[in-house]
């Protein structure tokens, strides 16, 4: 994991990540025209082996080059999770065939690392960095897309008529689409076997799902609240909305992170589908068979000569600012819960730590100290440096300090294993390395939760250290918290 964890508003890039084999990938959205399933495709005589053939996108001629090929994988069937991306290059529409994306997520540029210089299967001259997730466990390897698929321009070569059978066989599958008629953009979703869909200028993001703060008495779909870049988020389980049956959260589920109107709130879904542009003519007005009946419904819309409904939801009407102010309003109407606190107080009232073992124990850092998480890397030596010092470490081109915790607490030395990280810590604006044996994850604490340090400590480590202990699981697991001012005493 390579997480920027600073306090300060960092740039940012919004990636459309997507798999291609096992390995995941991202791209910026700005080079993301749109998304699609894979159409029918007419084959490009003496083509390179990467370019699939050509398709017809709304009377444009649009190039398809295989992801797979492209980047050096194994070709395989295309399945209903592969997706065209459709990428501007130079100015020219071209899609690359992926085999799913996955979702559209915002990092921080400081949580992007250099590219290293062999990266298995991909061209580095397209490698644009590496994002690490989930303690390392989830990388992302962001593509320079429209340097990918400049491919001889092959696509201006099509359009400007190189190839007459080529674009006679193109529009020979072409519906009769015609590029002047108005679009629609939509995001759509899946719940159940039933098919959703939102106007993309509402979904700011769509995220993975992550932990959701309960929100007691209150209405059945409200799923609880997160909070987001510091804000307070609602989220809507949709699936509950609609009455449909409870499933268990998957890997699968995501949250659009949609504009409601006066607010912005989190919808919970099955499944995201793809980003879909529509004729505003195949949209129909939805069927009202009460008076409330068809009020989240902005239409309905009919493709494949109404084989495929998808269902155009109205985010402002699915949940009213009075029930958001019942949720997280700041006055002494909040909902408690049982012990008397809101749930923005509750959230207040906690800390966050990124937790990490040094043999068998538990230690935590606040999480406002960790700049970010990266595997060990190559240390310089210092001569006669201090014995708790293993040496300097250079991070993008940065020097700085790296401090052996097992040293500097006096424990037995230890190999260095896969396992092992380098947290990135920052005190009074100076940053240091500490090698730890693993990183367990951020847990979040009640601080009610957290104790004064016993002058004596189990795990032998001087209690001038330690600035309290974290009690989970009724006291069973407990978190060693150090005071990272002491820690780094010699900076």
């Amino acid at each position: 994991m390579c997480a920027s964890l600073n306090n300060t508003v960092a740039t940012e890039r919004q990636l459309v990540t997507f798999r291609l084999g096992e390995d995941e990938f991202g791209t910026d959205i700005m080079d993301v025209k749109e998304i699609i399933r894979v159409p029918v495709i007419t084959k490009v005589p003496n083509a390179p082996d990467y370019v699939e053939g050509a398709c017809n996108l709304r009377g444009n001629i649009l190039p398809i080059i295989d992801g797979r090929t492209k980047f050096n994988l194994e070709r395989k069937e295309k399945d209903e999770n592969s997706r065209v991306l459709v990428i501007d290059v130079e100015g020219e529409a071209t899609g690359i065939i992926v085999d799913k994306v996955s979702e559209v997520m915002r990092v921080s540029t400081s949580d992007i690392e250099e590219a290293p210089q062999i990266v298995k299967n991909v061209d580095s001259d397209f490698l644009d960095g590496v994002v690490k997730l989930d303690n390392g466990q989830r990388l992302i390897i962001i593509l320079d897309v429209v340097k990918a698929l400049i491919v001889n321009n092959i696509g201006k070569e099509l359009k400007n008529g190189d190839d007459e059978n080529v674009k006679n066989n193109i529009e020979s599958v072409s519906v009769g689409e015609d590029k002047s008629i108005d679009e629609e953009q939509l995001v759509t979703f899946q719940l159940d076997q039933e098919e959703y869909a939102i106007e993309i200028m509402m979904v700011k993001e769509i995220i993975r799902v992550p932990q959701i703060v309960k929100v007691p008495n209150c209405e059945a779909y409200i799923e609880g609240i997160l909070s987001l870049r510091d804000d307070l988020l609602p989220i809507i389980n949709l699936r509950t909305y609609f009455g449909m049956g409870y499933t268990e959260i998957s890997d699968r589920n995501r949250i659009l992170v949609v504009d409601m109107g006066n607010f912005t709130a989190g919808i919970m879904v099955d499944k995201v589908s793809e980003v879909l542009r529509i004729p505003k003519n195949s949209i129909q007005p939805p069927l009202k068979f009460s008076a409330q009946s068809g009020e989240q419904l902005k239409g309905i819309a009919k493709l494949s000569n109404g084989k495929r409904m998808i269902f155009i939801l109205e985010p402002s009407k699915i949940i009213s600012a009075d029930i958001l102010d019942a949720i997280i309003a700041n006055d002494d109407t909040h909902e408690q819960n049982g012990d008397g606190q809101n749930v923005e107080r509750q959230m207040l009232d906690e800390v966050q730590f990124v937790t990490f073992k040094i043999d068998d124990e538990e230690y935590g850092i606040k999480i406002d100290n960790v700049q970010e998480i990266n595997r060990m890397t190559e240390v310089t030596k210092i001569p006669n440096g201090p014995y708790y010092i293993e040496g300097i470490v250079n991070l993008r081109g940065n020097i700085i300090p790296a401090l052996d915790l097992r040293r500097l607490f006096k424990l037995s030395e230890k190999q260095l294993t896969d396992a092992t990280r380098i947290i990135i810590a920052d005190f009074n604006g100076k940053r240091t390395g500490i090698i730890v044996d693993s990183v367990s994850e951020v847990l979040r604490f009640e601080k009610k939760l957290i104790e004064a340090p016993t002058k004596i400590l189990s795990s032998g480590v001087d209690s001038d250290y330690i600035e309290g202990v974290g009690k989970l699981d009724d006291g069973k697991r407990m978190i060693l918290i150090l005071d990272i001012g002491k820690v780094l005493s010699f900076s």
